[in-house]
């Protein structure tokens, strides 16, 4: 069944001129059958539909006899009233939008075909395959949409194949602009003798063994269907003659015994009536011939009835299938009910929100998954971006801690400089400043040359000189360290003892003048004299 859900159904069931609607509505877990209507078509739906030039109002008053609205009967032929202002009386009464429409459909327009097997496939594979076998046999191969199947008692495949039956889609494609200017929501096309077998298997008890025969006498034909237990078991031939018949009750009660002997049956443990049986009381006809059978009109005791009156409730049996459709309509998942469904796959797809196929399905996984990993290196990018940001945070602090350690060094390098300009002022008043560093570094130079000696006193004499004092490991050295300065004197050169192990070393002590004093650079006072030709 179509994926429709909604609180309210309406379903129709056309039988010659008449078509009888039922209304149900779900409310707070129950079935509640609100309304009844039984309408005159203007015209047979095979027949063509409509008068020509005739213009639809949304209000326009039906031939019709309305239960469950408080309505009497109204049976009056209007002109200019055609089929679709039929419908669209029906369905104007109801806000656009808030209920679906169901309806179902009989022989001619259905057939039936049985095999012994389900040939081991399901779904597509078998409806295929049953359209396979259908076309040896007929004229013309159904399309796949166009059948369905359900099991029978002794578990044969029993096919259900529409040939038409698609007339009220057209009435209501017709009538979309008085309807919200779309095709109200569909759900199910369903069999009417499907209809039947779903009342009452949702509705009455049954042992496994027990025979049951549900008896329906329309206006123009009446059907008889067997059940074992609540498992279908066989239709029974149509009968092409409806209540108005003056020897239908004769023709009924023969087909029933004849069937019964075809099948082999012994008995029958219960009737139930349905469609306008009540109108020539069928029953008291019945129980004439099966006094000790339970003989009941086909009802809903598990539907709320509380809206109709006593009088509409005993008439129930009536609607038994319009009522049987909606309620399938909706409650698809019934255990009772056979899960058939002749809706055309081009009216399912119209009404899916959207239609994807395999591709469809890749594309949606594909989003699904690259909605997952894009969120994914969200979350990571995110995290990225705070770790630079906090790191780009402490390198601002730390550039400005350098900035200022620059401040500070720029004011250092500026106090050097100063310190430069004034040292070089004073070397240039103070001549001989250096003498020491260079004496020590003269030193330091022999004792790296020269090696095993040292130096152990230096200083300087009254006249300017100095006077320096070592040991030398090798005597033949001591020449070579006096040597170092100019106009050296050696003084003193003995033998002496450092420790009582150790080898003896050799004092000496010498003295050296002091250096000339430098030249006076004073040209630098002088003021610039320079003069430049022109």
């Amino acid at each position: 069944m179509a994926s429709i859900k909604s609180n309210t159904a309406i379903a129709f069931f056309v039988d010659g001129l008449e078509v009888k609607t039922a209304k149900l509505s779900s409310k707070k877990g129950s079935i509640v059958l609100d309304e009844l209507e039984s309408l005159t078509l203007a015209s047979r739906l095979d027949e063509g539909r409509g008068v020509e030039g005739t213009t639809l109002e949304p209000q326009q008053e039906q031939a019709s006899e309305g239960f469950g609205m408080g309505g009497g009967e109204l049976q009056t032929d209007l002109p200019g009233v055609d089929n679709n202002s039929v419908f669209l009386g029906v369905l104007s009464k109801y806000p656009v939008g808030k209920y679906v429409v169901s309806y179902a459909i009989s022989e001619p327009s259905i057939y039936y075909h049985t095999f012994e097997t389900d040939f081991g496939l399901q779904g597509k594979k078998l409806r295929k395959r049953i359209s396979d076998e259908l076309s040896a046999v007929r004229s013309e191969s159904p399309s796949n949409d166009a059948i369905d199947h359900f099991y029978s008692s002794d578990n044969n495949l029993i096919c259900l194949i529409r040939e038409d039956g698609l007339s009220i889609i057209d009435i209501l494609e017709e009538i979309k602009p008085y309807t919200g200017k779309r095709l109200p929501r569909i759900p199910l096309v369903d069999s009417s003798d499907i209809a039947l077998l779903n009342l009452a298997r949702a509705n009455f008890g049954f042992a496994p063994e027990e025979i049951t025969a549900i008896i329906y006498i329309g206006n123009e034909y009446t059907r008889i269907i067997f059940l074992k237990g609540s498992d279908f078991l066989h239709f029974a031939p149509v009968i092409g003659e409806g209540f108005d018949s003056t020897n239908i009750q004769n023709i009924t009660l023969n087909r029933l015994m004849l069937e019964l002997d075809n099948l082999a049956l012994p008995r029958v443990d219960r009737i139930l009536l349905a469609g306008e049986c009540k109108k020539i009381q069928f029953d008291d006809f019945i129980k004439d011939h099966f006094a000790e059978i339970d003989i009941q009109f086909l009802s809903a005791p598990y539907l709320d009835v509380s809206q109709l009156s006593a009088e509409v409730q005993e008439r129930v049996s009536e609607f038994a299938v319009p009522i049987a459709t909606a309620w399938k309509a909706l409650d698809s998942k019934h255990p009772a009910f056979y899960q058939t469904n002749l809706l055309p796959e081009t009216i399912r797809d119209q009404q899916r929100s959207f239609k994807l196929g395999w591709h469809g399905y890749l594309l949606l996984a594909m989003v699904f998954l690259l909605t997952l990993f894009f969120t994914y290196r969200f979350g990571v990018v995110k995290n990225e971006i705070a770790r630079e940001e906090n790191t780009m945070r402490r390198l601002q602090l730390q550039l400005a801690e350098v900035d200022r350690l620059k401040g500070i060094i720029g004011g250092i390098d500026d106090e050097i400089g100063r310190f430069r300009i004034a040292m070089n002022v004073y070397d240039s008043l103070v001549p001989g400043y250096d003498r020491w560093t260079k004496t020590i570094e003269t030193m330091a130079n022999g004792v790296e040359d020269i090696r095993s000696l040292w130096f152990t006193d230096v200083g300087s004499m009254p006249d300017g000189g100095i006077e320096v004092s070592g040991y030398a490991l090798y005597r033949a050295r001591i020449p070579r360290i006096s040597t170092l300065f100019d106009n050296t004197t050696l003084r003193q050169v003995i033998i002496e003892p450092i420790r009582e192990d150790a080898p003896q070393v050799y004092k000496f002590n010498f003295t050296a003048p002091p250096p000339p004093p430098p030249m006076k650079d004073t040209t630098k006072f002088l003021p610039d004299t320079t003069t430049v030709q022109k």
